[in-house]
């Protein structure tokens, strides 16, 4: 009897997420193996999250800025995943193909299970990927928020491509494929012109980045060709091809991106600005992010070149 019990507690502790959370409504849907893979996503930026934040503390605050652009977005994505493989965060759309097909839907094309969950963790997550590189290339702030903006209007028309029905998706697929060539665009000569003038390794490890981060976003939108867009493969090869691409680009790649600056200073890369460096008041112990030496006021100078004597 203990052991039909055993058994009984075996089952009950597996992934039930499809079970609780069903797909109600959509055709075609996420299944157990691809809420498996989802969840082992989740783990992978879990523990990167986590890792990267243990290691910031062997960091000065003031040269924590590329562990902060790598922990936000591996957090971001594992909210996000987590979401996904618990089979939250979506809403049916009926697809514009009939290229997958089910023995249950009562319509064709059938409806299909559209995550918006992931592009709200890309509007998150993918903005420091751009600024990372910016840091590395000494781009100014402006130029950084104006590539950052065109990141976003990547994500949200891809968003919008993918909860329209008709053919007028492929219009908002377009608009997000402008905004990531014109990023590249601007990354490869505004920002790779500056990054020269930083330094030699820089320069090879902005061109580096930059070319893995262009790559990745190519591969994103054949992804969305074949899974919201065309309807070729099950939402579970999206879940898969997805995750894979998420994987690499923050888990990986943002790693690797840290590594490689760990010994960057922040006078080096432009950053040492009043927002980023805190000079302790020698007095009271306080900090001011001024250069006004220790105990000196805008009033005390006042007074004292009102008293002072002329030569």
């Amino acid at each position: 009897m203990a052991y039909i019990d055993h058994l009984d507690l075996i089952k009950r502790g597996g992934n039930r997420a499809i079970e609780i959370n069903a797909p109600t409504g959509a055709d075609f849907h996420l299944t157990v193996r691809g809420s498996d893979w989802l969840w082992a996503a989740f783990c992978i930026f879990i523990f990167v999250t986590i890792l990267v934040s243990g290691l910031m503390f062997r960091k000065p605050a003031t040269e924590r800025v590329f562990y902060y652009t790598t922990i936000l977005p591996s957090a971001f994505m594992a909210v996000t995943y987590f979401t996904i493989a618990s089979n939250l965060g979506w809403t049916p759309i009926r697809a514009e193909f009939n290229h997958v097909t089910t023995d249950i839907q009562e319509e064709h094309p059938g409806y299909r299970q559209i995550f918006y969950a992931r592009y709200v963790g890309w509007f998150l997550s993918f903005p420091f990927i751009v600024i990372n590189l910016g840091f590395l290339s000494r781009t100014p702030w402006p130029q950084i928020a104006f590539n950052v903006f065109f990141t976003e209007i990547y994500v949200v028309a891809e968003l919008f491509g993918s909860l329209v029905h008709s053919t007028y998706k492929w219009g908002f697929y377009v608009i997000g494929i402008g905004a990531y060539i014109f990023v590249t665009i601007l990354n490869f000569t505004t920002s790779r012109k500056l990054a020269q003038k930083v330094g030699h390794d820089c320069y090879v490890y902005f061109l580096i980045g930059a070319s893995i981060v262009t790559f990745l976003w190519f591969i994103y939108p054949i992804a969305f060709g074949i899974s919201e867009g065309g309807n070729v493969i099950q939402p579970n090869s999206e879940a898969v091809f997805y995750g894979v691409l998420d994987v690499v680009l923050f888990a990986f790649y943002n790693g690797a991106f840290l590594v490689a600056t760990n010994d960057f200073t922040l006078d080096r890369l432009g950053l040492a600005t009043p927002e980023f460096t805190i000079i302790p008041h020698e007095k009271s112990g306080l900090s001011t992010a001024s250069g006004r030496a220790s105990g000196e006021t805008a009033v005390s100078r006042a007074a004292s070149g009102a008293t002072s004597p002329r030569p």
